[in-house]
């Protein structure tokens, strides 16, 4: 049975807590936060399975942690873990919420505790088990449609005009992070990586369609050493809509509102042999959001898989988490 600490008490931090506690291997989730009034109003509600504390050393007999407190908490928590457990030659098991860094200070620790790090921390980039990514992983990897050359998606919603949203963290913190840019814009930059490769030029460009504090809008460009190209436009600031299109060399992929149609092949003609569009044929119905909650759902599950077979994670994970937060440190929005 596993003990597991959760950093965090609200929120994401109770959402990721109720889910641990669906697992019948999970024995005990203590829920920490150094603030002991406010723990202390939730530790005479305790349910089954969940304990709660301010007290650190409460935490030092468990098998993983999970950091879901604020953005600028997490490389200080990974390191208070990491001197807890000194004596071992590697860290613990910690799944750490997205971004692993937020200061180019902070990416340098990560990165020169790679040894340490890498086979036992992992970052909760819950794209990785969308239907979308797993979608477009099987068409790369068969190569049924050729070699990407282009994608483009496109997210947006309206809250930017709602008047309870003004005083929101999205609108009034400055840090990248917390703007549209780096919150929602990082998961989608990580899973660019981990299907189209390494990126070799970044360009993005802000804006404030709603004249909040902070920009409401954002496109991402990228550049990858394949020669691929790649658009991710961002927006609070207008209608609905999730869309995707992936160009390959024989075909398209596109994605709307988690709708996937293919249209293949590339040299299809009209009646006049003239290039026309493929008619699509469509490879799923499913209504499954994008960022919901079956992704993570899936990203916990894949953490315990290696917490209770004591194997360790793929370093190229590590790399690719580091690697997608660089891209915002370095633009210097």
């Amino acid at each position: 049975m596993i003990k597991i600490s959760v950093i965090g008490y609200k929120n994401h931090a109770l959402k990721v807590a109720n889910i641990l506690c669906e697992f019948p291997t999970v024995e005990i989730v203590n829920i920490y936060h150094p603030n002991s009034e406010k723990i202390q109003s939730l530790a005479s509600s305790s349910q089954i399975k969940k304990t709660y504390t301010s007290n650190w050393k409460d935490l030092t007999n468990s098998h993983a942690f999970f950091i879901c407190s604020p953005s600028g908490t997490h490389v200080n928590y990974i390191s208070k873990i990491l001197d807890d457990f000194s004596k071992n030659k590697i860290c613990p098991y910690i799944y750490c919420e997205k971004p692993p860094a937020i200061s180019r200070i902070e990416l340098d620790w990560l990165q020169g505790k790679f040894s340490k790090l890498s086979k036992t921390l992992y970052f909760g980039f819950n794209y990785r088990f969308s239907n979308i990514q797993k979608q477009l992983n099987k068409i790369i990897s068969s190569e049924h449609l050729g070699i990407p050359v282009y994608a483009n998606f496109a997210i947006s919603y309206g809250i930017a005009f709602k008047n309870e949203m003004r005083e929101n963290w999205r609108f009034t913190d400055s840090s990248v992070f917390s703007k549209i840019t780096g919150n929602l814009g990082i998961h989608y930059v990580d899973m660019c990586i981990g299907l189209f490769g390494s990126i070799k030029k970044t360009s993005i460009i802000e804006s404030n369609i709603a004249k909040n504090l902070q920009p409401d809008t954002a496109l991402i460009n990228l550049t990858f050493e394949s020669g691929m190209i790649c658009n991710i436009f961002l927006s609070y600031a207008t209608v609905f809509s999730q869309t995707a299109d992936v160009f390959f060399s024989d075909g398209l992929f596109r994605e709307n509102n988690s709708i996937i149609d293919i249209f293949h092949p590339r040299d299809t003609f009209n009646l006049d042999n003239e290039f026309c569009q493929p008619e699509p044929y469509r490879i799923n119905n499913n209504l499954e959001s994008l960022n919901s909650e079956s992704d993570l759902h899936q990203s916990i599950c894949y953490f315990l898989s290696k917490v209770e077979s004591g194997k360790f994670f793929p370093e190229k994970k590590y790399v690719q988490s580091l690697s997608a937060t660089e891209i915002f440190l370095n633009i210097g929005l």
